[in-house]
């Protein structure tokens, strides 16, 4: 099997898509996204690839983005000014930062192939540097308007990728791997550990057999209304929300949305006054009604559960993925918070608190009555500590919120 970090990629954020991309070849939309991307990495690839430790001039640099600059998914000829215009600063401050460092690189736009129990991984390396000491160093451009987290990077599988590819190509271990985000102008650097890369080989494996035994589940994600398949999508076929959101973003016709528009889920049916016993004893037919009446409301309230819970999962992963804590829509603002569950064990707490006459105190072991019992005055900081060694599982979770009901509490 033939993979590449981006359909690995591709295959995680949502396996419908990856079926759709790469085992059915679907064709994809233009995007100004790609074509901005691939036009400042052909920029630098220009930059860094002379003969002699001499680097090219800005003037000729920026020539070169005019020359290899791709035009395809730009909506407006200003929409496409505006990103060219943010090409040339990019590369400006590029110029600046990276002149008085300047050296001819061990290799640029680096292909590889890593073989491995069946899988055929491929790839190419934007740049490998060769460090005063001999180390070496793998960079990766990136044109992402945001840093992402942290967490998010260390977790990203490309650089595990890239290690590798490395050990192969040049028998040694990178000592660092970094990503360059072009557009904050930052680099954000790290090393990759024998446990790193078994886990990395791990999720290959995983994704690659589950490709192999076709397990290709849609899965929702921030990401949905820009895919190029989302008429296609079962998830969201009755979605108008996410097909009016995919129709701004050009990925399907704005008239296709119509005919969802009054695909929403109904509501609940309406129940008739049945507050006097007499109303119910009527007839059997009658009862029989609400009866239905009951579970069409169920059947109601178990959907919009489901759905509530996928639009807060989507709301936390597009918080966590932006850094933010708060986020506005028309109907108001929501804000996103930590929660502390703590578990305690139970014999050990009881081990503790009986002999001091204070068990009886705590109906059930919670976190509430544990905390008025420690902030008790009365209690002695050593209890304090003693409960605290009783601590076995802290567990943070987040919670989301209306903005104004914060004031509130």
């Amino acid at each position: 099997m033939k993979l590449s970090y981006s359909a690995i990629s591709t295959y995680q954020k949502c396996p419908l898509s990856y079926k759709y991309l790469y085992v059915d070849r679907l064709p994809t939309k233009p995007s100004h996204y790609l074509s901005f991307g691939n036009s400042i990495h052909s920029a630098l690839e220009f930059f860094y690839r002379v003969d002699k430790p001499e680097p090219y001039s800005l003037e000729e640099l920026l020539g070169e983005l005019d020359r290899v600059w791709l035009a395809e998914g730009y909506e407006s000829e200003v929409l496409e000014q505006e990103y060219k215009t943010k090409g040339r600063t990019i590369l400006s401050q590029f110029y600046s930062d990276n002149l008085p460092s300047f050296a001819v690189p061990l290799a640029i736009e680096k292909r590889f192939y890593l073989d491995f129990d069946g899988v055929t991984l491929s790839g190419v390396i934007d740049r490998v540097d060769r460090q005063e000491n001999g180390d070496i160093e793998i960079i990766d451009y990136k044109t992402n308007a945001k840093l992402p987290p942290k967490t998010k990077i260390n977790s990203d599988l490309q650089l595990p990728i890239y290690h590798m590819a490395a050990e192969k190509l040049y028998g040694v271990a990178p000592k660092k791997l970094t990503f360059y985000f072009l557009v904050p102008n930052e680099k954000v650097s790290t090393r990759k550990t024998k446990t790193d890369i078994a886990k990395a080989q791990a999720t290959i494996h995983a994704v690659a057999k589950n490709i192999s035994d076709e397990k290709f589940t849609p899965f929702r994600n921030p990401l949905c209304p820009w895919c190029d398949f989302i008429e296609l999508c079962p998830l969201h076929v009755n979605d108008p929300v996410i097909l009016a959101k995919a129709a701004k973003n050009g990925k399907i016709s704005a008239n296709k949305t119509a005919a969802t528009a009054t695909a929403k889920t109904p509501a609940p049916p309406a129940l008739k006054n049945l507050n006097a016993m007499e109303e119910l004893k009527k007839s059997a037919m009658e009862i029989e009604k609400v009866v239905d009446d009951y579970f069409e409301l169920v059947e109601h309230i178990n959907t919009g559960r489901a759905r509530l819970a996928e639009l807060q999962q989507v709301i936390h992963d597009y918080c966590e993925a932006n850094s933010v804590t708060s986020i506005k829509g028309a109907r108001g603002s929501l804000g996103r918070r930590a929660q502390r569950t703590v578990h305690y064990n139970v014999d050990k707490l009881r081990a503790l608190l009986e002999p001091r006459g204070l068990w009886d105190n705590i109906i059930d072991v919670n976190s509430r009555l544990l905390k008025e019992l420690v902030d008790d005055p009365a209690s002695q900081d050593e209890l304090r500590k003693l409960i605290g060694t009783a601590k076995e599982v802290e567990e943070i979770s987040y919670v989301l919120y209306k903005k104004d009901e914060l004031a509130e509490e």
